[in-house]
């Protein structure tokens, strides 16, 4: 019987290929050597329908396998010539499209190689403000910065650019986790890889010391100060941790027991163990936070990370 070649699973997030130097730094890494392995796209693409379809194709063509779910930013809705699109009906257009272009967003095996396979399990989510649900938020008061909460809610896109229907009273992080309920029923019968585009808890928000070792390198290599900008390089008065995940992914990631789980949204790369789950963090981000030394690993992979095998 012959022998299997080892696959290789890798992540990123938040490619933001609106902007023409992500969308050619992803057509540059998406034609490389990747044709035996798995891709995670945890979300963030771009709002541009078309520009989605046209940068899942040409992934999907370098990888043999792509698993996604979609962002804020991918249910964001412009001037569409559709009049009654809103980002629930085009969070449905997106599956569609997936489907079609044989990009998974369901639970899938993967063959690793001839005797070890793992799940890969894509969970659909959206964050909890305070205002908005807060038992189920991530928010964090600040104790090192004065707040501005309303500054954050206007400048925060999604409340100009999400069209929301009548949810019923159902709250947006919960219609969403809804859709998760099949697989966290499921039984696996190999380790269990999840991902999220939200955060699942709030220890990852916050930058730890080998985070801020890593992006130390990371300015060194730019020819930068080590001495990080400040606010991490946010704004003035702002809070993302209003805006920044969910606990019931956290909860749906215990119910399936997973091993790894990979998350995007905060433009702040993690890599980290917290109790028994591998939690990974590799977006791209903005240029200008790359160019500050805020997201660190990109260079070093050039593009998306590898996440199993686990590289030593």
């Amino acid at each position: 019987m012959a022998t299997m070649k080892t696959r290789r699973i890798f992540a990123i997030s938040d490619i933001h290929v609106d902007y023409k130097e992500n969308l050619d730094f992803v057509k540059n890494w998406a034609s490389g050597n990747f044709q035996n392995d798995v891709l995670i796209l945890a979300g963030d693409v771009t709002d541009n329908i078309t520009l989605l379809e046209s940068v899942l194709k040409d992934i999907r063509r370098n990888f043999n396998r792509v698993f996604f779910v979609p962002g804020n930013h991918d249910l964001w809705v412009r001037k569409s010539g559709v009049d009654d699109l809103d980002s629930v009906k085009k969070f449905r257009n997106i599956l569609s499209l997936c489907n079609n272009l044989e990009i998974e967003t369901t639970p899938g095996m993967v063959q690793m190689s001839t005797d070890d396979a793992v799940w890969i399990v894509p969970l659909f989510s959206w964050y909890s403000t305070p205002e908005d649900w807060e038992d189920d938020s991530l928010y964090v008061k600040p104790v090192h910065f004065r707040e501005d909460s309303e500054y954050s809610q206007q400048i925060w896109m999604d409340n100009h650019l999400c069209k929301w229907p009548d949810m019923n009273g159902c709250h947006r992080a919960e219609y969403f986790a809804k859709f998760n309920e099949g697989a966290t029923r499921q039984s696996f019968d190999a380790p269990v890889i999840s991902f999220s585009h939200f955060l699942p808890r709030t220890d990852l928000i916050r930058a730890e010391i080998s985070d801020d070792v890593a992006c130390a390198r990371e300015r060194e290599k730019l020819g930068l100060s080590q001495e990080m900008p400040a606010l991490q390089g946010s704004v003035a008065g702002f809070n993302f941790t209003r805006f920044a995940g969910s606990k019931l992914i956290e909860s749906q990631i215990r119910t399936l027991g997973s091993i790894v789980h990979v998350h995007g949204h905060q433009h702040r790369n993690r890599d980290r163990i917290i109790d028994g789950v591998r939690y990974v963090s590799h977006c791209l981000g903005y240029k200008r936070e790359r160019q500050q030394g805020l997201i660190w690993g990109i260079e070093d992979w050039n593009g998306p990370k590898q996440i199993w095998p686990i590289v030593k």
